[in-house]
C-alpha cells in the first residue's frame, strides 16, 4: 500500500491543515467539492487521513500517524543532496513531460519515491506544482532550467554550482592580489628568483683572473714607460749643465 501512494496524495496531505474540513477542503486544492472529496476518499483508503464527523457540524480532517510519517519522510527526502534522479527528473520535465503518470514512467521507479523526489525538487524550487480540478501540474523554475543548462553537478559540489572558467579564476587571482598584496609577494619574488635562474650564466672565474692579470700587466708597463721617460729628461739636464760649465 505504502508505494501506491502518488504524488497527488502526497500534494493534497500537505495541504491539510488542523482546521481542514471535508466541505472546504476543496477550495484549498482549487477543485470541486467531487473532487476533493473523491482525493480524499483515496487517502483515508491508503490510511493517511481520517474523518471525525459531528453531526450536524463539519467533518473535520485528521492526519493519521502513517500520514504523519509520511510528511517526516517528505521532509528527510528534501534535504537530501542533489543526485542524478533529480536531474534526470528535470531533464525529463523540460523534453516536455509535464503530466505526472508520464514523467513518472519515465524514470521507472515507485510512485512513493517519485513523489517524494518531486515534493524535495518543488521545495527546492527547481520545479514548481499546481493543484487544479483534482488533477496535479508540474513546471520547471528558473532554477530548474538553469540546472538543465548547465548539466549534472560535479562529485563534492553542490548542484547548480558550476567549476569557475579561466577568465573567473584570473579575475579572483588579482581580486585576492589588490586585497592582500603581501600574500601575494612570495609568489613574486618566487617568479622572479625562477627568472634569474634562467638567464645566461657569467663569466668564468678563470676568465675573470686573466682579465685582472691582463691589468696589472698594463700599468706595470706604463710605470716602465713613464720611468724610462724621466731619466732620458734627467741625462738631458746633466749634459745641458755640464756643457755651461
Amino acid at each position: 500500500m505504502a508505494d501506491e501512494i502518488n504524488f497527488v496524495d502526497l500534494a493534497a496531505l500537505t495541504r491539510i491543515t488542523p482546521d481542514s474540513v471535508v466541505e472546504k477542503f476543496g477550495g484549498v486544492i482549487n477543485s470541486s467539492f467531487f473532487d476533493a472529496s473523491s482525493i480524499l476518499a483515496t487517502l483515508k483508503q491508503k490510511g493517511l487521513i481520517d474523518f471525525t464527523t459531528a453531526f450536524p457540524g463539519q467533518s473535520a480532517i485528521t492526519i493519521t500517524e502513517l500520514g504523519k510519517q509520511l510528511l517526516n519522510d517528505a521532509h528527510d527526502k528534501a534535504n537530501t543532496p542533489f543526485d542524478q534522479l533529480d536531474f534526470t527528473i528535470l531533464n525529463q520535465l523540460s523534453a516536455g513531460k509535464r503530466n505526472v503518470q508520464e514523467l513518472n514512467q519515465s524514470v521507472n521507479v515507485t510512485q512513493k519515491d517519485f513523489a517524494l523526489r518531486i515534493y524535495k525538487l518543488a521545495q527546492n524550487a527547481y520545479l514548481s506544482y499546481d493543484m487544479r480540478n483534482g488533477n496535479v501540474s508540474i513546471a520547471l523554475t528558473e532554477k530548474g532550467f538553469l540546472q538543465v543548462k548547465a548539466g549534472m553537478p560535479q562529485a563534492g559540489t553542490d548542484a547548480g554550482t558550476a567549476a569557475p572558467t579561466a577568465q573567473q579564476t584570473k579575475q579572483m587571482m588579482q581580486q585576492g592580489f589588490q586585497q592582500n598584496p603581501q600574500a601575494a609577494q612570495p609568489k613574486v619574488e618566487a617568479q622572479a628568483a625562477q627568472n634569474a635562474a634562467q638567464m645566461p650564466p657569467e663569466k668564468s672565474l678563470a676568465e675573470a683572473e686573466e682579465k685582472i692579470r691582463a691589468g696589472k700587466k698594463r700599468r706595470k708597463m706604463l710605470i716602465i714607460g713613464i720611468a724610462a721617460v724621466v731619466v732620458v729628461i734627467a741625462v738631458v739636464y746633466a749634459l745641458i749643465l755640464f756643457k755651461k760649465i
